[in-house]
């Protein structure tokens, strides 16, 4: 018996037609990624009006600013140390250690700038920040935490936004070109995030390797 095959000519171009418009969108939505420009525009500005003094500290290894009108205070910040919570090895815990303090009375906000450091002499310098993200990400779990990372002027960055009751903190974190881990720790009133985030987002722009 011979078998009849019948071809449907219409119903095959709407496949290829799909096929085609699939492809194209793929396409297009690969082409619509994000640059490392537009991704730290997300975190960072350059609005000079929007920041304080040009800070530059050879043992840090950064030269920043402030955000305008967040005045230097000789006051000192004990080392806050940073662990799980029950940490059971050196490398669970870090001590963060604030060299500069800028607070601005009027909104209640406050700097930190400085070190990160471990008492762990087996863990290699290279995985020092990784092990102190993982900890923060462990630490503030429970909270409202969002984590995101950009790239301004060569340096890696990684900000940790951590909302707690009435209080919000943008702890940014980076190695210097000794493989230090830098700090900047902000911390506002949450009432007062949208007028104040642009100037914080200028003083994250600022931040600069010697």
């Amino acid at each position: 018996m011979q078998k009849t095959i019948t071809y449907d000519y219409k119903s095959t171009q709407i496949r290829f037609a799909f096929i085609y418009v699939m492809l194209v969108s793929v396409f297009i939505s690969c082409g619509k990624r994000k640059s490392d420009q537009e991704i730290a525009s997300e975190f960072i500005s350059s609005d000079l009006s929007k920041i304080g003094i040009e800070v530059t500290d050879q043992e840090l290894g950064i030269t920043f600013h402030p955000p305008q009108k967040w005045e230097l205070k000789q006051t000192s910040i004990s080392h806050k140390v940073e662990s799980r919570g029950t940490a059971v090895k050196p490398s669970d815990n870090f001590i963060y250690q604030p060299t500069y303090v800028f607070f601005n009375d009027s909104l209640g906000g406050l700097l930190s700038v400085g070190k990160v450091i471990t008492n762990d002499t087996t863990l290699a310098k290279s995985t020092r920040l990784n092990f102190y993200k993982g900890l923060i990400s462990t630490k503030y779990k429970n909270e409202k935490l969002s984590i995101g990372n950009f790239i301004n002027s060569k340096i890696s960055f990684y900000q940790f936004t951590i909302q707690k009751e009435n209080l919000i903190s943008f702890k940014i974190l980076f190695e210097n070109i000794h493989g230090d881990i830098i700090q900047l720790d902000y911390t506002i009133p949450s009432n007062y995030l949208e007028g104040t985030r642009p100037y914080i987002k200028s003083s994250i722009g600022s931040i600069k390797l010697l």
